[in-house]
């Protein structure tokens, strides 16, 4: 070979990298759910299994777990489980450290729930950098009381983003900046996350066709 010619890879290589890659992002959301799904499920079986005083079968915790969580979300939306539900919320407020992680979850949790639209917007900022774009969520058009020392308002022409990470979307890093510098996209929330989560392998177009 002569010097200074660019040694070229086989021609295999290129279709391996690729399939594998493809493969992975298949996996990854698999083994997520499968790992959350076991994590509530070991979370349950534990006063499952004292109460009845030796391990019960996984397919037995699986169908309790669901029906466990099922049953909260049906007592959640009647009016006699909004009632145990805000006693319940009383007494985690009132439990330092428990109440922050307690609301800052439930934030979390509400921003991202489909069947509040109004809650965030998606938008493009340059960020971290001139020149790189990252989408972010706008999680408070106004910000109010950013104040220096001095008294001077900082948060005038401001909005709050939170700007989340690949492929865990409820992760991420909370910015302030200002409007103009931010690019309100015709993408929902559902779309933009299934962008995220693909770690830009589905299009933004494509997200109407997965939805």
């Amino acid at each position: 070979m002569e010097e200074g010619q660019e040694k070229k890879e086989p021609y295999y290589k290129g279709p391996i990298k690729r399939d594998f890659l493809y493969g992975l992002m298949v996996i990854i959301p698999i083994v997520a759910t499968i790992w959350l799904v076991l994590f509530l499920i070991d979370i349950i079986s534990g006063p499952l299994d004292f109460m009845f005083g030796s391990r019960l079968p996984v397919f037995i915790t699986f169908l309790i777990s669901l029906l466990f969580i099922s049953v909260v979300g049906i007592t959640a939306r009647n009016i006699f489980g909004r009632s145990v539900l805000k006693f319940f919320e009383s007494l985690m407020v009132r439990i330092p450290i428990i109440s922050v992680i307690y609301k800052s979850t439930k934030q979390i949790v509400n921003a991202f729930s489909f069947n509040n639209k109004s809650l965030m917007s998606a938008v493009l900022i340059e960020y971290p950098r001139k020149g790189i774009w990252a989408l972010a969520f706008v999680t408070k058009e106004e910000v109010n009381g950013l104040y220096d020392i001095n008294g001077n308002d900082l948060g005038k022409d401001k909005c709050a983003l939170f700007v989340p990470t690949t492929p865990n979307p409820t992760s991420g890093y909370f910015i302030y900046v200002n409007k103009k510098d931010t690019i309100p996209l015709a993408l929902s929330i559902e779309e933009s996350v299934k962008v995220l989560m693909s770690a830009g392998v589905v299009n933004p177009a494509d997200s109407h066709i997965l939805g």
